[in-house]
């Protein structure tokens, strides 16, 4: 088989080209561009203790203000 008739997956973030396995995976960016899109996502998520004593990840800052239960 030609190399120029084999598919290659296009990045939709950057234009490069990646692998195959990567795209049968269900990605369609690569690893540089993924590795970015994780970073700015995880930059918006605080992780806070309820008062039941567990975690929570909280991604709005209403959501962090209605946890305080101590009044104002």
């Amino acid at each position: 088989m030609n190399n120029s008739n084999r598919y290659r997956p296009e990045c939709i973030g950057c234009g490069e080209t990646f692998s195959i396995k990567r795209a049968r995976l269900g990605y369609n960016v690569c690893l540089d561009c993924g590795d970015y899109q994780a970073h700015s996502q995880r930059a918006s998520w605080c992780i806070v203790p309820t008062p039941k004593g567990h975690y929570t990840r909280i991604t709005r800052k209403s959501d962090l203000l209605s946890l305080n239960q101590k009044t104002r």
